[in-house]
């Protein structure tokens, strides 16, 4: 005999169903094309910067789709956006962050 789901698990959504009409993926490329277009001097977020490209645009060794690297490195993305003061790139990822991570 199974052991019934427990209500808190019942009443959260299946997340592979409620996945369906969220475009991740263009989510995803959009805010990273808008990461992308940053222009910094600062030596502390350039390797982070270079790295986003490089993963981008590699065609041999490892490459990751623009939603698994964002999802990857949300945070130092966070701080990037936060000293930019770009709040609509913030929201984004924000709702990237509550829909497909």
């Amino acid at each position: 005999m199974s052991t019934p789901p427990s209500p808190c698990c019942a009443a959260q959504p299946d997340r592979y169903v409620s996945f369906k009409g969220i475009d991740c993926d263009g989510n995803a490329r959009r805010l990273m094309d808008t990461l992308l277009r940053l222009r910094s001097d600062d030596p502390d977020e350039q390797p982070l910067l270079k790295l986003f490209k490089e993963r981008r645009a590699a065609t041999t060794g490892v490459r990751c789709d623009d939603l698994l690297l964002l999802a990857s490195f949300v945070n130092p993305v966070r701080e990037l956006f936060e000293r930019h003061h770009d709040q609509e790139a913030l929201d984004l990822l924000e709702q990237l962050e509550e829909q497909c991570f």
